[in-house]
């Protein structure tokens, strides 16, 4: 009941929208190859997200790595919970999870912004992995049941399987036939 707090405190008296409250950088100076070697190579920065008030201090974290460069924001955390990864502007949609490899333009549904997953490409995606004698699922739960719906894939069987109420519904076997 007596933690050691370390609390970095800025001098500002007027905190304004994306002023920097302070952070912390890692770098290694000294490092005898020079060039890329001694740029700031991680860091972590509290950063205001607007105007602070009397009844306003929002305030998002970013945390940078670099690689051949200066370390670069790479993930934020907002004031309001939202987790961004990727290209920037990191984290501008959804309200849980943004992975965002490039901006696609598009905007999210309001019903499904828990986990958004972002690419500018035509093509793009997400892997689940197992072993070959492995499943993977994707379950669907409430209150009741777990996994009341669930769509799985059988990878020593090689074959999916969809469920509904809680029981296989339907099948596509390794040939790609739906067995009912």
């Amino acid at each position: 009941d007596k933690p050691i707090v370390l609390t970095l405190q800025t001098g500002e008296t007027d905190m304004a929208a994306n002023d920097v409250m302070g952070a912390i950088r890692f770098q290694a100076p000294d490092e005898g190859t020079g060039t890329d070697a001694i740029l700031v190579a991680a860091g972590i920065a509290a950063i205001s997200e607007g105007d602070f008030a009397a009844d306003n201090n929002a305030t998002k974290l970013e945390f940078m790595t670099g690689a051949s460069e200066s370390a670069t924001t790479q993930m934020t955390i907002s004031s309001g919970g939202i987790v961004g990864i990727g290209a920037v502007p990191i984290g501008d949609l959804g309200t849980g999870l943004h992975i965002k490899t490039a901006d696609s333009g598009a905007s999210v549904n309001s019903e499904a912004d828990e986990l958004v997953i972002e690419h500018g490409n035509a093509i793009g995606g997400m892997t689940f992995l197992a072993a070959t004698d492995g499943v993977s699922k994707i379950a669907f739960g409430d209150s009741g049941d777990n996994d009341i719906g669930m769509i799985s894939y059988t990878h020593d069987g090689n074959h999916m399987l969809f469920n509904t109420n809680g029981s296989e519904i339907f099948r596509f076997d390794s040939s790609g036939n739906a067995l009912f």
